[in-house]
């Protein structure tokens, strides 16, 4: 969906609908649950002319939580997948996704 006023990418991102999504994946939301959801959300809007895959989420992620452990701080609050969890959560369709290969326990 675009934001036809100011041509920028816009994805659904009510809180309401947010914990919905949480509670079908068993997650009970902290600050820092959301932290991560906001920050996937404007990596997205931020890169609204280009493909995002996985891999360039979970370079993002490892960046901005780096000091915090990366990948293994983010396995802590989505133990299903950091990246896949966090772009479901906040409201990134699978179709806007295109390697499919990362970010998910198998």
């Amino acid at each position: 969906m675009y934001d036809t006023v100011n041509m920028v990418r816009t994805i659904s991102f009510d809180r309401d609908e947010v914990e919905q999504r949480a509670k079908k994946l068993g997650l009970n939301l902290t600050d820092e649950h959301w932290d991560a959801i906001k920050f996937v959300k404007n990596f997205y809007d931020y890169h609204e002319d280009e493909e995002l895959k996985i891999g360039d989420y979970s370079k993002a992620l490892k960046g901005k939580y780096a000091k915090q452990g990366g990948l293994k701080y983010l396995y802590s609050l989505f133990p299903d997948g950091p990246i896949n969890s966090v772009t479901q959560l906040a409201g990134i369709s699978v179709n806007s996704i295109h390697d499919h290969s990362m970010g998910s326990v198998h």
